[in-house]
């Protein structure tokens, strides 16, 4: 998935039909070149705007059930960035996890991905949790493998609900797959800052639109890979 999921970012689409329409006008085909260069243009303008990013979200991300009161785990699933001080800052999809075991809500604490869960581990034993209360997954290299390998972990521990944490636009994937292993699931979306996109002229374009644009787009084409797949 990781060549496909360049391929469906739309600056690299625009680049690519750019490069087309340049071909095109060397082969002396002047108006296929000049039609796929408008579209590459009106692609990426349109990729970029608040208005079509916020409104592919809007089909990923369904009603947020309240934070729960008592559950066998906490799983948080890698990715963003994270602060190089070290820290666990309270919007990100870690920081959302911390809180919720703070507040008592569940005994343990998993973290899972083979690209931050050893490092997030370090930073949560630095915030406070016990060694004892934390359990890592760090093999897995996408989201069915993130669920299976933690649902060995979490059943091995006694556990069948977990609050799972992850961005607002991976949840429905995430917990798909996680229930697909048997494990039951109350999503948990870390917050995200969208306050600029929906206060932004809804078609002027805009950098974090495309971000969203290009997640989003991914995130479609996961589900229906994942359908396929039988991991949902």
């Amino acid at each position: 998935m990781d060549y496909a999921s360049r391929l469906l970012h739309p600056a690299i689409q625009s680049l690519l039909l750019g490069l087309l329409a340049l071909l095109f006008i060397g082969l002396r085909h002047p108006r296929k070149g000049l039609a796929l260069g408008a579209l590459a243009i009106g692609w990426i303008w349109l990729a970029s705007t608040p208005v079509l990013a916020l409104a592919l979200r809007g089909g990923l991300v369904g009603f947020s059930p309240p934070a729960p009161s008592r559950v066998g785990a906490i799983v948080v699933l890698g990715g963003g960035k994270l602060p190089r001080d070290g820290t666990v800052p309270e919007g990100t999809r870690a920081g959302t996890a911390l809180r919720l075991w703070h507040e008592g809500r569940a005994p343990l604490l998993l973290v899972s991905g083979r690209d931050q869960a050893n490092e997030l581990a370090r930073r949560f034993r630095r915030a406070g949790v016990p060694a004892d209360d934390l359990r890592v997954e760090g093999v897995s290299a996408n989201t069915h493998e993130n669920a299976r390998d933690s649902a060995a972990i979490l059943k091995a521990n006694g556990v069948d609900t977990v609050a799972l944490v992850s961005s607002d636009i991976h949840l429905r994937r995430a917990a798909g797959c996680f229930r697909r292993e048997g494990i039951g699931v109350v999503p948990v979306a870390a917050r995200e800052d969208r306050d600029g996109l929906l206060r932004a002229p809804a078609w002027l374009p805009r950098r974090d639109a495309l971000t969203l644009t290009a997640r989003s787009l991914h995130e479609y084409v996961a589900l229906w890979f994942y359908r396929r797949r039988g991991w949902l």
